[in-house]
């Protein structure tokens, strides 16, 4: 039997990171703005590309990010249709718009699993995707480095201890961009 785009044969959920950062290894802005993608973005769809995001999107059936991302996501109307959020936060009370649990990462991993979600997209920020990482939710990662140097703002992840990873692909993109796959080692 073939698996049907999105689902897996697995009962295992599959965490996965897909994220841009400049080079030195932001992902926002001082003031928490991704507004400095916005060029990259353009440069990707006038040369009709997306840097494989549709691809990616189709399989994502439900969302953890932390709750500034989350904020964040609102005010672009969410974009991610009928897709679960979940909620990394302090606040195991937090309630909101599309959010499916709210809680720390032992909490959505339960809650994430009672639902039956199958190909999660830990989407961030910084300290929601150190925690993830942490605590050995990540499968894969595809990073997108942008040609440019921030010089201060939010990293991609926060401090934390060191974890291996091993190069699966790279791509070169439009614009100068360069997309990276890793799988975590450990």
């Amino acid at each position: 039997m073939t698996p049907t785009p999105g689902k897996l044969m697995s009962n295992r959920p599959t965490y996965v990171g897909y994220i841009a950062m400049s080079l030195d290894g932001f992902i926002a802005d001082a003031k928490g703005s991704v507004e400095w993608l916005d060029p990259f973005n353009a440069a990707l769809g006038d040369a009709g590309e997306d840097g494989g995001y549709a691809a990616f999107i189709e399989l994502v059936d439900a969302l953890v990010m932390g709750r500034s991302t989350y904020e964040q996501v609102l005010g672009w109307g969410w974009p991610y249709g009928a897709r679960a959020g979940y909620v990394l936060t302090r606040n195991p009370g937090f309630e909101g718009q599309h959010v499916s649990a709210a809680g720390d990462v032992e909490h959505l991993r339960a809650a994430i699993k009672a639902n039956g979600h199958q190909h999660i997209w830990i989407m961030g920020g910084g300290e929601a995707q150190r925690a993830a990482l942490d605590a050995g939710m990540f499968d894969t990662l595809s990073v997108f480095i942008m040609p440019t140097l921030l010089g201060q703002g939010l990293p991609c992840f926060a401090p934390g201890p060191q974890h291996n990873l091993t190069l699966t692909a790279s791509r070169t993109l439009p614009g100068g961009i360069l997309k990276l796959d890793y799988a975590i080692k450990d």
